[in-house]
């Protein structure tokens, strides 16, 4: 008898084996007596697989709410990564989103997922595939989350899709997303689209789309040309500390220091700085 991937017995033994069996020949009523037994529901198998990321691989759209029911745990990790102290490991919740369909990730939302589940410092939001590949990010937005979220460098999504996805970042922008976001160095949205802008090939379609998210930003009320991250740190008091590290407001810093890894302004970039500072905010400056 044919029989369709994924196999239980390649991710289970023992009990857990039982449960995935069940959940396979779709028989949820015997799928749950036996995972309510089970002392933890979250349990990893072979390939730190757990059964509800068997469900969500199987599509199967019963298994997932039942298992949710029972407590399984969309954050569960299923993968144990670690990148410069930051754990980026791969959960179940990631794993649903890069399906060829979204069904299973729509029912673990419909079953009370939360929408800000985290790899590193970076929620689900931007981790989602291209919208021509599927709709994770518009069942995401549906679904209530953080279009404005921010992650370790103070960027929001929009950030991301500014300089790879210019779909998913005109979708964000519809729905919500901040125009005026500026990240913790200085860099604002709008600097990037008007960056990406100076260096892009004017023939291509990736500048008529940048074209086209530059026209909804000021739509939204945003103002170009934009001040470089040098002039908003200008404007905003924004210092590079060593304690503690990074840029924040000189009052958030108790030692400032020098980003080592930061090139010098231009004098032309500087100027142009200034005339902005002086004709927008009224700051008579001298970078």
């Amino acid at each position: 008898m044919f029989r369709s991937k994924p196999y239980p017995e390649v991710f289970f033994s023992g009990d857990l084996l039982t449960v995935a069996e069940a959940l396979k020949k779709k028989d949820i009523e015997k799928a749950k007596q036996l995972a309510e037994k089970l002392p933890d529901i979250d349990a990893l198998g072979k390939e730190h697989f757990t059964l509800l990321a068997f469900a969500v691989a199987d599509n199967n759209v019963p298994a997932i709410k039942m298992l949710m029911t029972l407590g399984a745990d969309p954050a569960a990790k299923l993968e144990d990564t670690v990148i410069a102290g930051s754990d980026v490991s791969e959960t179940v919740a990631h794993f649903s989103m890069w399906r060829k369909t979204t069904e299973a990730l729509k029912a673990m939302l419909e079953t009370g997922m939360d929408t800000e589940i985290k790899s590193g410092s970076s929620t689900l939001i931007f981790d989602v595939p291209a919208l021509e590949d599927n709709d994770s990010l518009k069942l995401l937005v549906e679904f209530g989350a953080d279009v404005n979220v921010r992650d370790r460098l103070g960027q929001t999504p929009l950030f991301d899709f500014i300089n790879v996805s210019f779909d998913e970042a005109l979708y964000l922008l519809d729905h919500g997303a901040d125009p005026f976001v500026m990240s913790k160095s200085g860099m604002t949205a709008a600097y990037s689209v008007q960056a990406s802008l100076n260096f892009m090939d004017k023939s291509t379609e990736a500048y008529q789309k940048m074209l086209i998210i530059q026209q909804k930003m000021t739509e939204l009320g945003v103002t170009f040309p934009a001040l470089t991250p040098y002039g908003e740190r200008f404007r905003n008091d924004i210092v590079y500390c060593k304690e503690p590290k990074g840029y924040r407001p000189r009052a958030e810093c108790k030692v400032e220091g020098v980003n080592r890894f930061q090139k010098p302004q231009s004098e032309g970039s500087k100027l142009a700085d200034e005339q902005i500072l002086r004709e927008r905010y009224g700051i008579d400056a001298k970078l």
